[in-house]
């Protein structure tokens, strides 16, 4: 354990030791003349040299002391390597906190709400988890000292999980609970928007993007418009039915993310790689990936026509390009059983701890009883 200073310069602050000094040296200098009539015809003797005294010692070393506290506040102490080993007992919102007391049977641990803060357990309110349960425990890890140990109380079945089982510094006891889980609501992800630039010869395919279009949300029509009109600024999916080479623009889109789909007249440089996607019934490919410098697209591997392609008189054509082109979610529920952390990760490093409440209620004691010595003085000067 070591001691550091967050903010040296607050120490220039001692300086303000100098101000007790003077004034106990200025008061003791207040001297009252009065005259005697006895005493007028004497003659002045010269006064003995007097050597530099301080009264009221007390008084001065306690507004010295309070003084040097402020100092030592302004320039943040801090100490690092405090060990702090006690065990930790995070409980998730929806599980019974008797239960949970009895299936860790940890008396001596600090228990806390795994919720955002982290309250204690013995809150007034059950937090409810408006984040990730999986962000919440990396977040935990990463607020605990390494050698605390940690046990998770959960329920039976998790929600708030992400696409990977999280991984932390430490073991985790990890405990599982029969109870109801908290209600979630179902996440819907709105349907991607068309947005079509075509030529002469890809107009006669729109009528099967509209429907498509319309299947998948009816309220939002696709954007269409000719190949010489640039796309509109929004997300979606971008279609380009043109012989024309992609534009520029465009290209950087889908070099930066964006989904495309080019017609199958679309040229492409020689020296990319195609690979099937979506292949029909009869096995026919449909929809193919063109991989090259020029980042992913997608193609149609022939004419949007039934003859060419006999995928289109399918029922769940609309679906089967829709799941195709949109991810679904990543599913965020899961048993708790097959969910326990995993250990490994590197150990965050920990904040020295600053003992500012201890310096704020130390010098909060010698402000009363530096007010108490100086009313006690006052009293004595004037009795």
């Amino acid at each position: 354990m070591s001691l550091v200073w967050l903010f040296p310069a607050g120490l220039a602050a001692l300086a303000a030791l100098l101000l007790p000094l003077l004034i106990h040296l200025a008061r003791r200098d207040e001297q009252r003349l009065i005259d005697f009539a006895a005493l007028r015809w004497l003659s002045a003797r010269p006064r003995p040299r007097r050597r530099i005294r301080f009264d009221d010692w007390p008084l001065l070393l306690v507004r010295l002391l309070l003084l040097a506290l402020l100092a030592v506040l302004l320039a943040r102490p801090a100490l690092e390597g405090v060990a702090d080993d006690a065990p930790r007992v995070a409980v998730a919102p929806g599980v019974d906190i008797a239960a949970a007391r009895g299936a860790a049977g940890a008396a001596d641990a600090r228990w806390l709400w795994l919720a955002p803060g982290f309250p204690a357990l013995d809150a007034p309110t059950v937090p409810s988890p408006p984040q990730p349960l999986a962000s919440l425990l990396r977040e935990l890890d990463a607020t605990l000292p390494p050698a605390a140990p940690l046990t998770v109380v959960v329920p039976a079945v998790l929600d708030g999980l992400d696409a990977q089982r999280p991984r932390l510094s430490r073991a985790v006891r990890w405990q599982v609970v029969e109870s109801v889980p908290l209600a979630t609501s179902a996440v819907v992800v709105a349907a991607p928007r068309l947005h079509i630039r075509h030529d002469d010869a890809g107009a006669a395919t729109l009528p099967w993007l509209r429907a498509v279009a319309r299947a998948w949300n009816p309220d939002t029509p696709a954007d269409i418009a000719r190949d010489d009109q640039p796309f509109a600024d929004g997300e979606g999916v971008r279609v380009w039915l043109s012989a024309t080479p992609v534009p520029d623009a465009l290209q950087a889109w889908a070099r930066a993310g964006g989904r495309l789909l080019v017609d199958a007249r679309t040229p492409v440089p020689d020296n990319t790689q195609r690979l099937p996607l979506w292949r029909d019934d009869g096995g026919a490919p449909v929809i193919e990936q063109v991989d090259g410098a020029h980042a992913q697209w997608l193609r149609w591997a022939a004419p949007l026509q039934p003859a060419t392609m006999p995928a289109l008189l399918d029922a769940g054509f609309p679906q089967r390009l829709r799941d195709l082109l949109q991810a679904p979610p990543v599913p965020t529920r899961a048993p708790a059983a097959a969910m326990p952390p995993d250990s490994g990760a590197d150990a965050w490093p920990q904040p020295a701890y600053e003992p500012v409440p201890w310096l704020v209620a130390a010098i909060a004691l010698l402000f009363l009883l530096e007010r108490g010595i100086a009313s006690a003085r006052r009293r004595r000067g004037q009795a």
